[in-house]
């Protein structure tokens, strides 16, 4: 029985195995779409979240609203193998948790626009809801960015600053009563829906590299670190809030920003290709769509 045959929640689970991704939209429809057949109930999906869901490329950010949505964003090649009755994908590059649920949401520079709230396409009768979100709650870049150097810096030892540390662990707090938040806002608007909460990790391995991730092994285990506790805040908030967390981290092994090219789902502090900085590239929209499918069952 498909996920969205039946109306009622299904399990929980996590799904940590490595999915073996392609880097394009053919690929993953190659086997034909998934969408509903005769008799089961169609498919109405909802994409939320910020940069990681939208796939932004470089000038990406200028059309439109500016939230820098493309097709390499993971919700859209979901949406290319499911077929779904309706789609609407309000992912925006900047979004935090508040834009998701609570208040209109002012894009970045250079557009600078009013987008609606993006619950406010929530319908009682969506089905699937995927999200991806927290990354600008925890202001990640700039917290981190101590432990970054230069060709010359050698090692920050950013994991022996208290301010670091006790900054990251108020965040975390934060972090996990806003996801929890939007999970509720979400199931009071559309009750029926399966919810997939997508992981934040995988940028960064236990080792850096130059130019992409200027980091002492010591400050790349932090770092590495500081995103697994990140994800645990996310799968804490699905598994209080019947939702489906899916781990990118795992399936992320050398395919962080360190790995080669034709290997990379992330790119790290330079821009790659079309793929502006601490973004996920083609390939790593891929494989999160291939994750997102896989934790559905398809």
């Amino acid at each position: 029985m498909r996920w969205w045959r039946s109306r009622a929640h299904a399990p929980l689970h996590r799904v940590g195995a490595v999915v073996v991704a392609s880097a394009s939209v053919l690929a993953l429809a190659a086997a034909g779409p998934a969408s509903a057949s005769e008799g089961e109930a169609p498919i109405h999906y909802v994409a939320l979240g910020d940069s990681r869901a939208a796939g932004p490329t470089v000038g990406s950010q200028v059309v439109a609203e500016g939230c820098g949505r493309t097709s390499n964003g993971y919700p859209n090649l979901v949406a290319a193998a499911l077929a779904p009755a309706s789609f609407t994908d309000v992912a925006c590059g900047g979004a935090t948790t508040a834009d998701v649920v609570d208040r209109d949401q002012i894009t970045n520079p250079p557009v600078r626009k009013r987008v609606p709230v993006q619950a406010s396409v929530l319908r009682p009768d969506t089905t699937l809801v995927t999200l991806s979100i927290g990354g600008n709650d925890l202001r990640w870049r700039g917290l981190l960015t101590p432990c970054f150097g230069t060709p010359t810096s050698g090692d920050r030892f950013c994991r022996d600053n208290p301010t670091i540390r006790s900054t990251m662990e108020s965040r975390f707090v934060t972090l996990a009563a806003a996801t929890d938040h939007v999970l509720q806002v979400i199931r009071q608007r559309s009750p029926i829906a399966r919810i997939v909460v997508v992981g934040h990790g995988g940028y960064f391995g236990t080792q850096g590299c130059a130019p992409d991730a200027r980091l002492s092994p010591g400050d790349a285990t932090f770092v590495r670190a500081f995103f697994d506790r990140f994800d645990n805040v996310l799968a804490g908030s699905a598994l209080r809030n019947n939702a489906v967390y899916v781990d990118v981290a795992a399936a992320a092994e050398g395919h962080d920003t360190c790995a080669a090219a034709g290997d990379r789902w992330f790119t790290g502090s330079v821009r790659r290709a079309q793929t502006p900085p601490n973004h996920p590239t083609p390939a790593g929209g891929a494989a999160m769509a291939r994750l997102v499918l896989a934790a559905l069952g398809v």
